[in-house]
């Protein structure tokens, strides 16, 4: 069996550069034969424009990154650094589109850094031009032959030295070298920039402000050369007759995670200055040795073979690559391309890598990246499924570290989230409320904005058990994860509300069914049944409250279980599992209706039937409540519900055909889960492999990772499912690292649909239960 690495356009200043051109036979994925189009002219009103992103570059430490464009006679690079937000903890707002953008001092949006500019002269012939981007070392180029000389190009944002590198050579017969102009400009009008040169020919530019809000920023760029000098002119760097040239790029602020601090961290200027300083004590072999290293130790983990592509399509850019996937599954054929479906799956990893790693703030709506003051839903945090699914790959992908920011986030907003949610909230004896939860939107200060999504932290809550589930890390557990899930529960203790019998105090706001009818409908219902009170079935609109919405009770069901479970496995508060226990079996349960649907609502309504939400099958993913083993009622309802939705219209939209994936693979539907693949690479992937709300969202580039691995294998009732839906597209394959609850590795090989091998690892557990084609048996877990 071959092992495709996904070795993504593998080049680099000592190798050959690949071709571009038709008719190159190569795996590479991410490849363009011209140049990214930039535009001057930025929508600032919150709805967005995703062609900034549609076939950019994209490269990020976690921290920082770039978007690059990549044009041979001026290349531009959109700068980011994570933390540079506008607004406040302060916020509590209902509707915040009065209170966005950089000026903002109470919600705010996230803020682009600035934009460099490399304008080079002599440039005007271009030939041979290629750009790409490797998976495999995190690195990005350009390549192309101008005014007689072979030119290479590099960009990647190292996370062991903290700065972003952008190298560059000439070679041929003109001799004259690279000459370029370098400029930063940022649409901050408050930023001041200084540019100098260095006796040892080094040059500066700095740049430094302050949003309104008291949060600093500074910036340093270094430029040194080969063969060439460096003078300033102005506001720009002006390079001459270079044989190579590197800059480093360092941006940062006096942002911190922590409530406790007010949000402030060390000032910035020292920092990134030092960080620039120590990177040019390096050589550049070293720099770049020292990032595809620690990049490797996390995307290398995991190895996807789906078979080869045709070589028709392997040897095309990828905009053509995606439009002859998309002909393809128009026309109901084969679109021979699994290169490309794998290439998916592994850019999702990449981004997640590239915008959350430790020590700094968790993905947001675009990642990182960001080019407008006022960008989409401010680019903020989204708790009512965005932010999540951005981590779903992280445990199943073996990236566990990446989620650390995620779960840093929720400890320290809690802090803030509390006294906003006692604002609002009473327990339903009377009295504040104990716990917290949320605003549907976050921005980095934890402050809130938008509707009311109460069962927010309770969702929260999944991502810490999970973490401790695949990483049986129980210092997490007891430290981190526990504390907070029982806070968690002690917000909906206070606030489940128990129904008398048949439902006679239910409450609605909606008008569309009699109150006799309701009644109808509830006298089923036992008194002391316990619902959420007046939630809200994400994001159907009007938006109009009810009691015992799906939505909310699937997931307090979880907060229950898993909390319960967690005082297990700590020996802490038997008594109080017992009674979490208890409760939780008393929540109103899932409800078939005539139709032998799932019920969105406690009483039966159509709602919006082609929604691109599903918040009424929670319970079957990212929850495991509903199985087909374990409540194979509820499971034929669920899916029965999933294929009324439909994947039309309002279906189209990228986290969509991520959660349906993940869905679709639960209910161990391979094709079905494999055709919300091909849906999304279709209809909501751009150009340049980012997905498309739209406008750009990371999510569903995350989202989809998740549901390949849950395709290829599951972990979640207790068994290592080998092959739990996969699809016929892909009968032969084999994957190599994916992670089992447990803190199982699994390694699998397959042919004609069946394992033909497998291996598990663990540091810690020496057995586990797998099913594999059928037989559910117990095996021995090796070390790794």
């Amino acid at each position: 069996m071959r092992w495709f690495d996904l070795a993504v356009l593998g080049w680099c200043f000592c190798g050959a550069i690949l071709p571009c051109v038709e008719g190159a036979e190569s795996a590479d994925v991410i490849r363009f034969d011209r140049e990214a189009v930039w535009k001057a002219s930025r929508p600032q009103g919150g709805t967005g424009d995703g062609s900034w992103a549609s076939d950019t570059l994209p490269i990020g430490n976690g921290r920082m990154g770039a978007m690059i464009y990549g044009g041979a006679q001026t290349d531009r690079l959109e700068l980011n650094e994570i933390s540079l937000w506008s607004g406040s903890s302060e916020s509590d707002v209902g509707d915040k589109s009065k209170h966005k953008g950089p000026d903002s001092l109470t919600f705010g949006s996230y803020q682009p850094f600035g934009t460099l500019t490399v304008s080079y002269r002599g440039h005007e012939e271009v030939k041979d031009y290629c750009r790409g981007l490797s998976l495999e070392e995190a690195v990005a180029y350009v390549s192309c032959e101008a005014g007689g000389a072979k030119v290479r190009r590099e960009y990647f944002a190292s996370f062991p030295d903290q700065v972003m590198v952008m190298e560059a050579s000439a070679s041929g017969s003109s001799g004259r070298g690279i000459s370029a102009d370098f400029e930063v400009a940022s649409l901050h009008p408050q930023d001041r920039f200084s540019v100098s040169v260095d006796r040892d020919g080094t040059g500066w530019i700095r740049q430094a402000g302050t949003l309104k809000n008291g949060l600093r920023y500074e910036g340093v760029y270094a430029l040194t050369c080969k063969g060439g000098t460096i003078a300033a002119e102005g506001s720009r760097l002006v390079l001459k007759g270079a044989k190579s040239y590197r800059l480093l790029m360092s941006l940062g602020t006096d942002y911190a995670l922590n409530a406790d601090c007010g949000w402030r961290g060390e000032a910035p200027s020292r920092l990134v200055e030092r960080r620039v300083k120590d990177a040019l004590a390096k050589s550049a072999d070293e720099l770049r040795k020292r990032h595809v290293d620690n990049y490797r130790s996390l995307y290398g983990r995991v190895v996807l073979d789906l078979g080869v592509s045709d070589s028709s399509v392997r040897q095309l850019p990828l905009d053509k690559r995606l439009a002859a996937y998309g002909k393809a599954v128009d026309g109901n054929v084969s679109p021979r391309d699994p290169e490309l479906e794998a290439a998916l799956f592994q850019f999702g990893r990449y981004l997640l890598i590239s915008s959350s790693r430790p020590g700094s703030l968790p993905a947001n709506l675009q990642g990182l990246w960001n080019y407008s003051l006022i960008p989409p839903w401010d680019s903020d945090y989204h708790n009512n499924i965005n932010v999540q699914m951005c981590y779903w790959p992280a445990e199943t992908t073996n990236l566990s570290e990446c989620s650390q920011p995620l779960m840093e986030f929720i400890r320290e907003t809690a802090k803030v989230a509390g006294p906003i949610t006692r604002k609002h909230f009473k327990a339903i004896g009377g009295g504040p409320v104990r716990g917290w939860t949320a605003r549907t939107a976050q921005n980095a200060f934890g402050g809130q904005g938008f509707s009311w999504n109460t069962p927010a932290s309770a969702w929260y809550a999944l991502h810490l058990w999970e973490h401790y589930l695949f990483t049986h890390d129980r210092e997490f557990l007891a430290r981190e994860a526990y504390p907070l899930m029982k806070e968690i529960c002690h917000f909906w203790e206070d606030s489940l509300k128990e129904l008398d019998a048949g439902g006679a105090n239910f409450q609605t706001e909606y008008k569309d069914v009699p109150r006799e009818q309701m009644l109808e409908q509830l006298k089923r219902l036992p008194k002391g049944t316990l619902v959420a009170p007046l939630g809200w079935s994400p994001e159907q609109q009007p938006e109009r409250r009810e009691d015992g919405v799906a939505h909310d009770q699937q997931i307090v069901w979880e907060l229950f279980s898993n909390t319960a479970q967690a005082a297990d496995v700590l020996g802490k508060d038997r008594d109080w599992a017992r009674e979490l226990r208890r409760k939780r079996d008393l929540l109103a349960k899932p409800v078939v209706n005539g139709k032998g649907r799932l019920q969105e609502w406690m009483i039966d309504r159509e709602g919006n039937p082609g929604h691109r939400h599903t918040s009424h099958l929670f319970a079957v993913y990212p929850g495991c409540w509903i199985s087909a083993e374990k409540t194979p009622e509820w499971a034929e309802a669920a899916r029965l519900s999933l294929i009324d939705r439909g994947t039309a219209g309002d279906a189209r939209r990228s986290w969509t055909w991520a959660w349906r994936a993940n869905l679709w693979a639960r209910l161990r539907e391979g094709d079905r889960a494999y055709a919300m693949v091909q849906g999304l690479l279709r209809h909501n992937i751009m150009k340049s492999m980012f997905a498309t709300h739209p406008p750009m969202q990371i999510d569903g580039n995350l989202g989809i990772a998740a549901g390949m691995a849950e395709m290829l294998v599951q972990s979640h009732a207790d068994t290592v499912e080998l092959l739990p839906a996969l699809p016929s597209a892909w009968k032969d394959g084999s994957v190599k690292g994916l992670k089992a609850r447990g803190n199982i590795t699994v390694d699998v090989d397959w042919k004609d649909g069946r394992v033909t091998g497998y291996r598990l690892t663990s540091p810690s557990v020496r057995s586990a239960r797998v099913r594999v084609n059928g037989r559910t048996e117990t095996v021995a877990v090796h070390k790794p």
